[in-house]
């Protein structure tokens, strides 16, 4: 039964999610790979900073450096899973080069909490296309398919209140993909929460 944390922006809602599924103090697997084509990845360094403030231990998995027996082996050693924020499309390319799309999507299915912050909390939705709006897609020039790991049916909008982007990017939104996919908007202080079958928005 999978169980979700798809934050927008802060973090203030990870304690409330984790500690009853891990209890304090767990390890959480640190996957920074949606920013690997950044120089500046501040808000990677202040997501894992926050996370250590928490009472958190994290461990950095590069998926993009690991052989695939590293990566089924990282899921075994950990509490739960954080995938930060950057590329979408950069990312789910990554996740399915990598084969980490299939590895994770086995162990979250099997209960492994997952946290999804800005991309990492649109990679798992039902499709990344609309997220051209916010992130580039030329930055992951090898991406087949916007398809994404389809764990919920939804098309996650991170930064919803506009504060990102503005206003009329997010109402560009509803306008083109409205009619073609189900969109959840999150503003920057707002989860998703997702377990098993249920969903509700939480505050973050």
């Amino acid at each position: 039964m999978a169980e979700l944390l798809l934050v927008s922006r802060w973090l203030s809602a990870v304690p409330g999610f984790l500690t009853p599924r891990t209890g304090p103090g767990a390890t959480i697997g640190f996957v920074p790979t949606a920013s690997s084509i950044y120089d500046n990845r501040a808000w990677v360094d202040f997501d894992r900073a926050t996370l250590h403030e928490q009472g958190w231990h994290t461990v950095e998995l590069d998926i993009e450096a690991m052989t695939a027996i590293d990566l089924a082996k990282s899921l075994e050693t950990v509490d739960a899973v954080f995938v930060s924020g950057g590329n979408v499309f950069h990312l789910l390319e990554v996740l399915r080069r990598t084969g980490f799309a299939d590895v994770l999507t086995e162990r979250v299915e099997a209960g492994l909490p997952y946290i999804g912050a800005s991309a990492g909390a649109c990679v798992i939705g039902a499709d990344i296309e609309p997220l051209a709006l916010l992130d580039d897609p030329a930055e992951a020039r090898s991406l087949d398919s916007t398809t994404g790991l389809g764990w919920i049916d939804e098309v996650i909008v991170p930064h919803a209140d506009g504060i990102v982007s503005g206003r009329a990017i997010i109402n560009e939104f509803s306008h083109r993909f409205g009619g073609q996919f189900t969109l959840r908007l999150l503003a920057d202080d707002q989860a998703l929460l997702v377990s098993g079958s249920s969903r509700s928005v939480v505050p973050s």
